[in-house]
Order: structure tokens, then sequence, then C-alpha cells
């Protein structure tokens, strides 16, 4: 199920990750989370979020506002290269 989720075409390949700074995240046990999803406005995450508790009703998500620091876009940059 988690590779479903992170196969989300919504995210596209060399787009800016500060034009979508709503995420989705699973929590995960341990402490750990995925990003499952990022939207450009926080309608659409929870959009998103309650389509997501109805087909994984037993996960937990959470939506948070994430702005991609510049050392993880120079490495986002240079993945691309």
């Amino acid at each position: 199920m988690v590779k479903q989720l992170l196969s989300n075409p919504s995210i596209k390949r060399g787009y800016p990750q500060e034009n979508r700074p709503w995420a989705i995240i699973r929590l995960l046990p341990n402490a750990q989370t995925i990003i499952v999803a990022r939207f450009r406005n926080r309608q659409d995450a929870d959009d998103h979020k309650r389509l997501l508790h109805r087909f994984i009703p037993n996960a937990e998500f959470e939506i948070i506002f994430d702005l991609p620091n510049e050392k993880q876009e120079e490495n986002q940059t240079q993945a691309l290269i």
C-alpha cells in the first residue's frame, strides 16, 4: 500500500517543492513518517486526507506546512542533472 502512495502522480519530477508546501504525512511506528502527497493549498490537502481515510481507515495521517530548506533544494537539483 505504501508503494502505491509513493507513486503519487501529483508530485512531478523537477517541479519545485516550494510551490506545494502543504503535505500529508503518514504516521508510522517508531516515530517514523512518510510524505504521501503535496498540495498547493490546504483545502486540497484536507480533501485528499478524507479520501485516504476512506481507503485506509486504520492509518493515521496529518497535514503539515513544509517548506523545503536550501540544502534539500540543492540535492533535488543535483539529482535531476
